[in-house]
């Protein structure tokens, strides 16, 4: 069932489309913003700086396979108010989901977060925020076209679950764009688990489709694994993955779990993802370290929930809030 769009704002009014509610800043200088909707619905995103320092580190700072693209001011939106993918380890899918986003809302945090925090365009902009951005293409494709044309914005990332044949649309349509596949398991019986989508769109068919994708625009697909402690942390783990993805189109973005409270995982220890790592690396497969951004604001991958569905997860701790000017 195709989900509601809001009513079609002006967009040459001059009236912006999302409006801050609240923003709160994290220890690591990430800044989160709740945007609210024209219609009352809320999302959030979340602007971060990669720099030689952390980009792409391991835990301990040492660097692990640099990606020098990915370095600079990045802003991760959102494509969806709430979510209906239901992954059972993110605080996302806790919430209802209420609307798609039109691309002038997308592109609006982009374009808002540069006037609040008073700095040049992004380098990089990410659909990573709430939602699942292939479950509202027709709009993240209008965004994306926006985007190409925004000054001093030299990256566009999608971040999907994989949902086909979405994704062969995507690698059709938008050239330009670099792919994000969040993968999280070896085995379809483990991701069903996970990632409720994936009986429908098993792993070998995500990853058909995202490899003929990297075939086509002559660009790597980064896939991104979270490690959940006893869960997908395995070294049987690791060699399925170096099996099930060949290095020529395939490079691994490995990423600590940010603990959302009342969920059934825990975080692996520093030492697991090293040894991850290395197992992979002797594999032949690249692979990187993410550093977690934004933990201490709940702005961490996995963590957005805007605090008008506080009521469907336990309650949140207190966080210090930015003012909106």
């Amino acid at each position: 069932m195709q989900t509601p769009l809001s009513p079609q704002s002006d967009p040459g009014s001059g009236t912006p489309l999302v409006v801050p509610a609240r923003r709160a800043a994290s220890g690591d200088g990430s800044i989160k913003t709740v945007w609210r909707l024209p219609d009352g619905n809320q999302v959030e995103s979340l602007s971060f700086t990669l720099g030689d320092a952390d980009s792409h580190a391991t835990p301990d700072g040492r660097l692990a396979t640099p990606v020098q693209e990915s370095r600079g001011h990045v802003v991760c939106v959102s494509s969806q108010a709430g979510c209906n993918v239901a992954c059972t380890f993110c605080a996302t899918g806790l919430m209802p989901m209420r609307r798609n986003l039109r691309a002038e809302e997308i592109v609006d945090q982009v374009r808002q977060t540069r006037l609040l925090e008073e700095r040049d365009v992004p380098s990089r902009v990410i659909f990573a925020g709430m939602g699942e951005p292939l479950l509202n293409l027709d709009e993240v494709l209008r965004a994306v076209s926006l985007l190409e044309t925004e000054p001093g914005v030299a990256h566009i990332s999608v971040s999907t679950m994989g949902v086909l044949p979405a994704l062969d649309r995507l690698a059709e349509e938008a050239p330009s764009v670099d792919l994000f596949l969040s993968l999280h398991a070896t085995t379809d019986e483990v991701r069903d688990r996970l990632v409720p989508l994936n009986k429908a769109n098993p792993i070998a068919d995500i990853l058909r489709s995202a490899e003929n994708f990297a075939r086509t625009h002559g660009r790597v697909t980064d896939v991104s694994y979270l490690l959940f402690n006893g869960v997908n942390d395995s070294d049987a783990d690791a060699d399925r993955l170096v099996e099930l993805l060949d290095p020529r189109y395939f490079r691994v973005q490995l990423l600590l779990w940010n603990e959302v409270p009342g969920l059934p995982f825990s975080r692996v220890e520093e030492d697991v993802i090293l040894r991850f790592r290395e197992q992979l690396l002797a594999g032949g497969l690249p692979t990187y370290i993410m550093p977690s951004k934004a933990q201490d604001i709940d702005g961490g991958c996995g963590q957005m929930l805007t605090e008008a569905a506080k009521e469907h997860r336990v309650a949140r701790s207190h966080k210090a809030m930015l003012p909106l000017v």
